[in-house]
């Protein structure tokens, strides 16, 4: 049987690409202990204000977390702006790192954000990736859930299990193109499970701008 975490990274290609060219042109803003937002509403421009700190803890029961945003320039990166894509903010949740200074499996979040230049945009990213999904559960069977509508229409949740996936919500909002995961660790244990990783997704929708 093949490798399902193989089959996971090659289908959901298009995702995984935008948030690897986010990573590389943006600016980062080092690990640092992530403290509640001053504001309920997200900021596009820092790309802060989208999770609240203590609706994580609540939910996972964890404390101590650390954050890392990165900004992107979209102008820089020729997949974004040629998207369509006007902002971009990558947000890592976790508790330490690796060795290469990456978060360690199965103790972060990963919340990626895209606003584009209007919604029909945003939709087309979301079923681009949802027909990735769609072909991911088909193939791996038991060993994946695909859930629609969790967040409203236009959402959905992939959730795997196998060790190095985890779970993952994507939806898109008005304009905005989300995907908030949290990967698991070899013995699949990881920071939020399907049920906790929605309703991170639901408070990050309810901080849009």
């Amino acid at each position: 049987m093949p490798n399902p975490q193989s089959k996971m990274k090659l289908l959901l290609a298009t995702l995984v690409l935008l948030a690897i060219t986010s990573v590389a042109c943006s600016s980062d803003s080092g690990p640092k202990p992530a403290t509640e937002p001053n504001s309920a509403v997200g900021n596009y421009e820092t790309c802060t204000g989208f999770i609240s700190f203590d609706s994580i803890a609540d939910l996972t029961g964890v404390e101590g977390l650390f954050e890392r945003v990165s900004v992107t320039d979209v102008a820089a990166v020729p997949e974004l702006a040629e998207s369509g894509a006007i902002d971009s903010c990558l947000v890592e949740i976790f508790q330490s790192v690796d060795e290469s200074d990456n978060p360690v499996p199965g103790e972060s979040l990963t919340l990626f954000l895209v606003r584009f230049e209007n919604s029909e945009l945003a939709q087309e990213q979301y079923n681009s990736t949802l027909a990735s999904a769609l072909i991911g559960k088909e193939q791996l069977g038991e060993l994946a859930v695909l859930q629609q509508d969790v967040v409203g229409t236009n959402s959905y949740l992939m959730d795997v299990s196998a060790s190095g996936i985890g779970a993952l919500v994507v939806f898109a909002f008005n304009s905005t193109f989300v995907s908030i995961s949290s990967t698991a660790d070899d013995e699949s244990n990881a920071l939020f499970d399907g049920h906790n990783l929605v309703n991170a997704a639901q408070s990050v929708q309810s901080r849009l701008p």
